[in-house]
């Protein structure tokens, strides 16, 4: 059998090279990677065994960490592999057999210019303080944004940043700014931890990424860091921005009351953008960007719990710099960027 770390490290290769966004190797499955959005067999490569998987994972994951997938039945690392590429390494169980997905992970955090976000966003990234929400389900780039808003503020103000991360993706070198970035389970126990300390310091901006398992727990403290000295930028698995603010407002409902917790979010919220990728027309990806603002009709209807109501808001409100996911898509088949079909 062909040595395992010869044989990943030639295929994630194949994988950076083509600017592939994510490989995965399952028993009984030829090599798969995702290019364009399309997921593609590796060619030249036999099907993947058991014993592979097996055999990769002992090679990559610490004691520790193999500890943690026996436990909980799946483990998110991310790890430098075939020479120096940073990948996001999802390791679960199907089928009662270890499967692994990698994410690539791109060197360089790209400029906000660089991936066309919305022009509303820039004002909300120099305030002091309140929430803004960064949402799409998995593979939409919300990192990615995340990472260059964050960035951004890095490069542009002398702001004190604090980043909360399971795990840490991009990495950051201080520029203007002093960034500190704390891995929970590491350098933090737990989401909700990393949120105290941020309390307790001087930070002024706080990225805190997605949250699976503390969300109840952490969301009373995060309205709390962005109603006092912090900007939060807060990243979220949702699919829309009504879907992401009743997601937040159910989490804080468990620890206070409906009233408090819609009142406590419509005080901070500043915005939110909820983002889609589409296969772009010649190849790549286009950013499709739902746009939701604080203006005071979102915080009223926010407060008075009508959030079925602020999609409405959302497409009344374009001079604002509001835009609906339908919309975004729209625009991008109008300018020949994407094909009607992909986006459906």
């Amino acid at each position: 059998m062909e040595v395992p770390s010869i044989f990943l490290n030639r295929i994630l290769t194949q994988v950076a090279r083509r600017n592939a966004s994510s490989m995965h190797l399952m028993a009984g499955s030829l090599p798969m990677m995702r290019v364009n959005n399309e997921l593609l067999a590796i060619e030249g490569e036999n099907i993947v065994t058991a014993e592979i998987t097996d055999k990769i994972i002992d090679s990559i994951a610490s004691e520790e960490e193999i500890k943690r997938l026996k436990e909980n039945k799946e483990v998110v690392l991310v790890k430098e592999l075939a020479g120096g590429f940073r990948f996001r390494v999802n390791i679960f169980f199907q089928k009662n057999m270890p499967a692994i997905s990698f994410h690539y992970i791109p060197s360089a955090i790209k400029r906000m210019s660089d991936l066309k976000l919305p022009k509303a966003i820039d004002n909300l990234i120099r305030l002091n303080s309140g929430l803004f929400i960064v949402a799409g389900s998995y593979g939409s780039g919300k990192t990615t944004t995340a990472a260059a808003l964050v960035e951004e503020i890095n490069k542009n103000y002398k702001k004190n940043i604090t980043t909360i991360e399971d795990p840490i993706e991009y990495l950051f070198v201080s520029k203007k700014s002093l960034v500190s970035q704390r891995q929970v389970g590491g350098d933090v126990a737990s989401v909700t931890q990393g949120i105290r300390r941020c309390l307790d310091e001087d930070t002024d901006l706080v990225y805190i990424g997605e949250i699976k398992s503390e969300l109840e727990s952490a969301m009373p403290l995060i309205l709390e860091l962005a109603a006092g000295n912090s900007l939060v930028i807060l990243e979220i698995n949702a699919n829309s921005s009504v879907r992401a603010i009743e997601k937040i407002i159910n989490s804080v409902e468990a620890k206070t009351s409906p009233e408090a917790a819609r009142f406590g979010l419509a005080d901070v919220f500043l915005g939110a953008i909820t983002q889609k990728l589409i296969p772009k027309i010649g190849g790549g990806l286009a950013l499709a960007a739902e746009v939701l603002l604080a203006t005071n009709a979102v915080k009223s209807l926010i407060s008075e719990g009508r959030i079925y109501q602020l999609e409405s808001v959302i497409q009344t409100s374009r001079r604002e710099g509001m835009v609906i996911m339908a919309k975004a898509i729209e625009e991008l088949i109008d300018t020949g960027e994407i094909k009607r079909e992909d986006a459906i």
